[in-house]
């Protein structure tokens, strides 16, 4: 049975494997870890795998493993890009710790010290709205929205979007039309299914919730029907993209950040061990006028957070440092962000500074603006963050 479940988790020929003397690797958060972990392993985040590649090539036999099993697929890849193939991904933290017949362990000490904010916002809830396409990633989606919900009053929103042209359309009464080149009836049947899934959301929701079934184009209906709703932020689950995938396609949640007036969380893994403490804001501070991302500070009041205010630059004389940092200083002052602290990070783009960044310190939630300028003929920092960086990460209009 062991064998079994060992072939389960990889292609790698196990009998060449030690598992008794395996190191193991949980690539979750600092906190994630803290709060339960595999007896025996240590805690590499998967943003810091990098910096640990040369003593890691050190091991007969590596084992990772995450919260849900998405952070230890990337980080078998990123060891496998390094030259380091002895590499089982273990998957969830449950799975790993039945494969190697160990106990999940806590650090109760600092469990102990693990609080939740009892704030709660003056004035009309938060609404959030959440796309649902019943995959994996409407289960992250919903967790994280239900995990703002310990620190915030606000409502989920599910809308389940069915592509269907123009001509079918549903009344106030949920009546299917259509113009006869679609069966009513073929139609009826997507629209219950969706609604059934809709109710199982609702039915096992902790937090006020309300569904939605609508017909058209996904992107231009989530948008529309967040205008309507007066939504505050889109949350939506995604897989993230890499190599050849990411030049040949686009996720919906680039698309969104790109296209949406309104704040958009992206995710792409189970997030139920969340705690807010770091907030990393990327920013070029220079530009007052900008769009600020109030729902920052409404996290920030809500968590007790600390803001990390980082600039990068690939390059930057003292005297402009100095500048900046009064700058930095600056807008902390007109945007009322009270506990923070500036970082400016030499790198060759935002991505690669936002990494340096995490390498060193930890963020739970990252925000970034955007100009809406992405795509084939365009690059954007923020959607390139979208797609690879396993945080969450909040996207906002800069105009």
């Amino acid at each position: 049975m062991l064998g079994f479940l060992k072939k389960l988790f990889t292609n790698v020929d196990h009998e060449l494997m030690n598992f008794d003397s395996a190191h193991i690797i949980d690539v979750r958060s600092e906190k994630e870890f803290n709060y339960g972990h595999v007896q025996g392993s240590v805690n590499i985040p998967l943003e810091q795998i990098n910096n640990h590649i040369a003593e890691l090539k050190n091991f007969e036999t590596l084992i990772v493993y995450c919260r849900s099993g998405n952070r230890s697929v990337h980080a078998k890849r990123i060891l496998d890009e390094n030259g380091i193939h002895n590499v089982i991904d273990g998957g969830a933290l449950e799975s790993t710790a039945q494969l190697l017949n160990r106990r999940i362990v806590i650090d109760e000490q600092k469990e102990e010290s693990r609080t939740i904010s009892t704030y709660r916002n003056e004035g009309r809830k938060l609404r959030i709205l959440i796309p649902s396409d019943f995959t994996p990633q409407t289960s992250f989606a919903r967790i994280m929205g239900e995990k703002l919900a310990e620190y915030m009053d606000l409502s989920l929103h599910f809308v389940h979007v069915i592509d269907l042209p123009e001509t079918v359309t549903l009344d106030n009464n949920g009546n299917v039309f259509t113009c006869g080149e679609i069966d009513p009836a073929y139609v009826e049947r997507l629209k219950r299914e969706g609604e059934d899934k809709l109710n199982a959301l609702k039915v096992n929701a902790k937090v006020e919730t309300t569904t939605e079934i609508k017909f058209g184009k996904l992107t231009d209906t989530i948008l529309s029907l967040a205008d309507t709703m007066h939504i505050d932020v889109i949350i939506v689950g995604t897989k993230g993209l890499w190599g050849l995938k990411e030049k040949l396609t686009v996720t919906q949640a680039q698309i969104l950040a790109r296209k949406s007036n309104i704040p958009v969380l992206s995710l792409m893994c189970d997030r139920s061990d969340l705690e807010i403490q770091n907030i990393l804001f990327v920013h070029d501070f220079k530009e007052s006028k900008e769009k600020h991302p109030e729902f920052m500070n409404t996290l920030v009041e809500a968590s007790n957070a600390k803001v990390f205010q980082l600039y990068i630059s690939k390059s930057l004389s003292v005297d402009s440092e100095q500048n900046l940092l009064a700058q930095m200083d600056m807008y902390a002052k007109d945007h009322n962000i009270q506990d923070y602290e500036n970082r400016i990070i030499i790198g060759d783009d935002i991505e690669s500074g936002v990494s340096k960044f995490l390498s060193d310190q930890d963020a739970d939630i990252v925000f970034i603006g955007t100009h809406g300028d992405g795509g084939v003929f365009h690059s954007s920092s923020a959607e390139a963050l979208v797609k690879h960086l396993f945080k969450p990460i909040v996207t906002f209009h800069l105009d």
